[in-house]
């Protein structure tokens, strides 16, 4: 590998771990406001949102001239194209982030909700997943890779459980829906975080080992 071509992989990974960082603080103070009912903190979240997409496009620009200029090959090609994938995991996340702060401003305008455990549950492993995703993309550790994409059933379950809760609390009292359905729209907010937490540490197994977990799944299904 030439010294230029290191110097700008270094360059590129410097840059999407700034990325990483905004998009993790993103998640975790979307999910306070939301569970807090703090809208100052939503308001910082959806002004957040500008700079992840800025820093998106810049990350796009600098993969598509480290290929043009340097033809990486064999493992530095399989990091830039997965590198490419991840910055654009990462700004659907943070799209994601800024919906949940919307919708934890919405949920603030409405009568006081005790949302339920699972939602701080789930809350708490999707963060878990989307720093140990990017901890694997850092160090290139496949292992804790594979453990990342291993959670998403646990999101999934206290998804579907939080949709039975608020079937069950709307029967009782119709006019709570609407609380209820801002809780349960969090929820899906939340699990496609999860989901798109997974498909970063799926690239860094493919990175590493160049071994496709998407497929192995399938094939076993």
């Amino acid at each position: 590998m030439s010294v230029h071509l290191q110097r700008e992989l270094d360059r590129l990974r410097h840059m999407i771990l700034e990325q990483c960082a905004q998009v993790e603080r993103n998640v975790s103070d979307a999910a306070r406001a939301f569970l807090e009912r703090d809208v100052e903190l939503a308001k910082l979240v959806v002004a957040a949102e500008r700079l992840v997409d800025k820093r998106e496009i810049e990350i796009e620009d600098a993969c598509l001239g480290l290929l043009a200029l340097y033809q990486p090959v064999a493992a530095d090609l399989r990091l830039v194209f997965a590198t490419v994938k991840i910055n654009g995991s990462l700004e659907r996340i943070g799209d994601l982030a800024e919906n949940l702060a919307k919708k934890a401003k919405n949920l603030a305008r409405r009568p006081a909700l005790s949302v339920p455990p699972e939602f701080g549950e789930m809350t708490a492993i999707t963060r878990e997943m989307l720093t140990a995703c990017i901890d694997a993309f850092v160090t290139l550790d496949s292992s804790k890779a594979a453990a990342v994409v291993s959670r998403d059933d646990e999101v999934d379950r206290r998804k579907r459980d939080i949709r039975k809760r608020a079937e069950a609390a709307i029967a009782l009292d119709p006019a709570s829906a609407g609380c209820w359905l801002s809780v349960v729209a969090a929820s899906r907010n939340v699990e496609r975080i999860a989901d798109l937490a997974a498909a970063v540490a799926e690239e860094v197994v493919y990175t590493v080992e160049g071994r496709s977990l998407r497929h192995m799944m399938d094939d076993d299904a």
